[in-house]
């Protein structure tokens, strides 16, 4: 995919990227992805090209080529409690570079466009700090005829206009943001650091240590330096001084130490208070430093749905059709002849009774219908009739008696999956994203993909096609397993500390993930399954090669009806041709969880990360886990590598698979 830098400092200028990084766990509208010209914000996608030369009269058009067909997930999310306007997914198309240029795009309106940011970039050179905009005045006045391609990425004017064209150091951005729990993201006010106060206490900054003078600057016209020391390489080492002959100030140098104790209040306007519940929210609304690659800059909200061929489901447009049939007093005979037979009299008739109030389906129980349709499903071999899905299921002998239920080579599969929004500093569940908070949780606030919120028509979507394994444990083996190791004191007083870091942790979604108060088997079944899925995504690196970077996980589980993961990769992603699912065979399957069981039985952080006592990673979420033995790249794991406890499948004492391993 072609990128367009859509600045007006630099305006039609291209970087190539992977389509996958506009919508994935880690990109997407707000994110802000690293590339060799600097680091950039991808737009809201009403901003982008694709979209804005897409609009007949006055209206936004996107042709039925680039849309994604997943119909159960559509109506998953075209409610009135979600987007009751919405229409389809669609995606951005690959680009092809032209004929005439490797570095522009056959087609430059079928691109996403992005900014600069931070903005602020300093001179390595000269030492000089400014905004973006100041730069490029600099670089238009030393340059003739200066075009904005060339000052991508930007250079040094004044370097530029001292020591000729041959001298032009590019310049470099500050690795610093501010973010704000509502979802604002701004520029850290480095123009007023060099006055800043640090170890000062006051209500304004909430426990804040630093404070800002945000009545003046140190002089009319700040002449900033971004200076580096080499005696120290943390932030006591960068310091920043005004050197305006004019300033009071002048050679006053500030360093960054204390930068992460700077708080700034949100300010909201009328317009941005109106409809909100609590009026008084602009007084707890506070901006905090952040590194700008950090995880806590952006949390996507994404949901994902694996294609399942016999349940299409009634299209939008024809739903409407009913309901206005309906209104006229039609029955369900003269709506099934008016569809041309389209669909079951039966399901017609299914929805008339039920009056379509269609509301919005939570995540567990979407995933409960994909998990019973490979489950349940009688047949050995499936292949539907667009070779959309594409499964065997494997005969198992050995494997039953240590707790597998099912294993299923998927030789295809298409996932959609589709951005609703994001948050910053700490993320929401897709059920968060649909749920009315009250005013108490209004201090995380979503922000939506375009300008059209929740009444868009469109949502960009990536469709994926690849390979996978499906493994579902047995209920009865773990809930047989969870009373044995309930009389363990060890796994009992393992499983409280967790309960009581959940129920300490300030993530909303973490609590409700397992419920308030807690559910204690459906936690306990989560980590196991989930424990397992990452050992097995390890392994597989390391016995057959692939990437765990390629690979990503599916988890089905619930506390009563579903206890199983899919692991799959896509098209595109090392080992998509057919090499994973030749590892479903219950003789692979059952090497590869041996070699897993026992890589994980030997830690290069034992003692001390099998026997923590107080929890390990944010928010003390695992126990027995690390990156040594169970933790995987986060783009992997749908968790944010949290709930694991390898001591769960290999204690000696309670472990699910100590046969296996005895």
């Amino acid at each position: 995919m072609a990128l367009r830098r859509n600045s007006r400092i630099a305006d039609n200028k291209f970087v190539k990227m992977q389509t996958r990084k506009a919508i994935s766990s880690y990109g997407g509208s707000g994110s802000i992805i690293e590339t060799p010209f600097g680091a950039l914000m991808i737009d809201k996608f009403d901003q982008w090209p694709f979209f804005r030369f897409n609009v007949k009269d006055g209206q936004t058009v996107i042709d039925a080529s680039y849309h994604i067909s997943d119909e159960r997930l559509l109506q998953r999310l075209s409610h009135k409690d979600g987007f009751e306007k919405l229409e389809a997914f669609v995606y951005v198309p690959d680009n092809v570079s032209s004929s005439s240029r490797a570095d522009v795009p056959e087609h430059q309106n079928d691109t996403i466009s992005a900014s600069f940011f931070p903005k602020w970039f300093y001179c390595n050179s000269c030492k000089r700090f400014k905004h973006i905009n100041d730069w490029w005045r600099e670089w238009s006045l030393a340059k003739s005829n200066a075009t904005k391609k060339e000052f991508a990425p930007p250079k040094c004017g004044v370097c530029y206009a001292k020591r000729g064209s041959k001298f032009a150091p590019e310049l470099e951005q500050v690795r610093f943001v501010m973010t704000a729990p509502n979802g604002d993201i701004k520029d850290i006010p480095w123009e007023r650091w060099n006055k800043a106060q640090k170890a000062v206490q006051d209500e304004d900054t909430e426990n804040g240590s630093v404070r800002l003078d945000y009545e003046a600057l140190c002089c009319e016209n700040p002449d900033l330096r971004y200076s580096k020391s080499t005696k120290f390489s943390d932030l006591a080492g960068i310091s920043i001084k005004c050197m305006n002959d004019g300033c009071s100030h002048k050679g006053r140098m500030m360093n960054l130490s204390g930068l992460f104790g700077l708080r700034e209040r949100k300010y909201f306007t009328e317009e941005e208070l109106l409809g909100r519940h609590d009026r008084k929210m602009e007084s707890k609304v506070y901006f905090k430093p952040v590194i700008r690659s950090s995880n806590s800059v952006y949390y996507p909200i994404l949901v994902s749905s694996i294609f399942l061929p016999i349940d299409k489901g009634l299209l939008n447009k024809d739903i409407e059709k009913i309901n206005r049939f309906k209104s006229k007093g039609k029955d369900a005979e003269f709506i099934y002849e008016a569809l041309e037979e389209k669909y079951p009299l039966e399901q017609i008739q299914e929805i008339l009774k039920n009056d379509n109030d269609m509301i919005y389906i939570p995540e567990l129980e979407y995933r409960l219908y994909e998990y019973n349709f490979l489950v349940k499903n009688s047949n050995i071999d499936f292949t539907d009739e667009d070779e959309n899905l594409i499964f065997k299921k494997e005969s198992l002998s050995k494997l039953n008696s240590f707790g597998f239920e099912q294993i299923i080579g998927l030789r295809r599969i298409k996932m959609t999956t589709a951005q609703l929004g994001y948050t910053r500093q700490e993320p929401l569940t897709n059920d968060d994203f649909f749920s009315n908070m009250d005013e108490t949780q209004m201090l995380i606030e979503k922000k939506f993909t375009s300008k059209w919120a929740d009444k868009t028509k469109y949502l960009p979507a990536i469709e994926s096609f690849g390979e996978g394994i499906f493994i579902a444990l047995s209920h009865d083996k773990i809930e047989s397993w969870i009373i044995q190791a309930e009389t363990n004191e060890h796994f009992k007083n393992k499983i409280n500390k967790l309960y009581l870091n959940i129920e300490s942790h300030a993530y909303r979604s973490v609590k409700e993930k397992f419920g308030m108060p807690v559910d204690r088997e459906h936690l306990i079944r989560f980590i196991l399954v989930h424990t397992l899925s990452h050992l097995l995504i390890k392994e597989l690196e390391f016995l057959c090669g692939y990437p765990s970077t390629s690979l990503n996980e599916r988890l089905f589980v619930d506390r009563d009806q579903m206890q199983g993961v899919l692991l799959y990769t896509i098209a595109g992603a090392e080992g998509s041709y057919g090499g994973l699912v030749s590892q479903a065979p219950e003789t692979q399957i059952l090497r590869l969880l041996k070699s897993a069981l026992r890589r994980a039985s030997d830690c290069a952080s034992d003692p001390i990360c099998y026997n923590t006592d107080d929890g390990q990673g944010v928010g003390g979420l695992n126990m027995a886990a690390c990156y040594s033995c169970t933790l995987i790249p986060e783009n992997a794991c749908e968790e944010f590598n949290s709930f694991l406890d390898r001591s769960l499948l290999i204690d000696e004492a309670y472990g699910f698979f100590k046969g296996l391993l005895n």
